[in-house]
């Protein structure tokens, strides 16, 4: 089997399993508090207690909330950048050979041995009268 078959696998899994975890989070959240605060009442002894449960699983539900939006952020942002790769690559592939300069014919070496960079200064163009 192909092992970029794998790691694209595992990498589109990693992001649909981060996705079901948070809706997870939220559906749990959602229900659990509707239930709490249909049977609780502001005179209620545990209201306080409540209150303060909520807020920090409030808390909790906010980060990973963030977590998430910035995982698909991410996510996003690498597709497209290995799509703008993809494209200069085949932009460079489909250059004329005459186009592509090597770096090994600017360089040369000089009496010592070392290496120079040849440096090609265009003729002016001489003005017409």
């Amino acid at each position: 089997m192909d092992p970029d078959y794998e790691e694209i696998r595992s990498r589109i899994t990693r992001r649909y399993n981060n996705r079901t975890e948070f809706f997870s989070h939220l559906v749990a959240f959602t229900i659990i508090n509707g239930i709490v605060w249909g049977i609780l009442r502001p005179s209620d002894l545990f209201f306080t207690i409540a209150a303060i449960v909520m807020g920090l699983w409030g808390t909790g539900f906010v980060i990973h909330a963030v977590q998430f939006l910035m995982k698909e952020a991410q996510e996003k942002a690498i597709e497209k950048e290995i799509e703008r790769e993809r494209e200069w690559r085949r932009s460079y592939d489909t250059l004329p050979d005459a186009e592509i300069k090597h770096k090994r014919d600017r360089l040369t070496l000089n009496h010592d041995g070392e290496l120079m960079d040849i440096v090609e200064e265009e003729v002016p163009v001489r003005r017409r009268r």
